[in-house]
């Protein structure tokens, strides 16, 4: 489903067998014009709307939501870094919000 520019995925989210929320969550794919930082953010405030306030949530849903070039970089990771959501975000942002400055650097 294409929403604007944006790419959104539509989660039902169950608790005790009842649906409590269904929250719309960005795909980040690291194409260049996106901006990691605001789906950080944007990826963030859907998880504690509904609750889910600790980073190891988060993290264990991370993957599903990165597609393409993000995804790839995802998954070349090492396991100990994949557990830090702190380390994951800080290179996340640096790595794709590189990829739109290096032709600038270079002319």
């Amino acid at each position: 489903m294409m929403v604007g520019l944006k790419e959104l995925i539509s989660v039902v989210c169950f608790f005790r067998d009842k649906i409590i929320i269904n929250m719309v969550i960005p795909v980040f794919k690291g194409s260049k014009g996106e901006d990691p930082g605001m789906f950080l953010r944007e990826y963030k405030r859907a998880f504690i709307g509904t609750g889910l306030i600790i980073a190891t949530e988060w993290l264990n849903f991370l993957p599903e939501f990165l597609k393409g070039m993000a995804s790839f970089w995802f998954e070349q990771q090492t396991e100990e870094f994949k557990g830090s959501w702190i380390d994951i975000t800080k290179v996340l942002v640096k790595e794709f919000s590189m990829k739109d400055c290096l032709p600038k650097l270079n002319t």
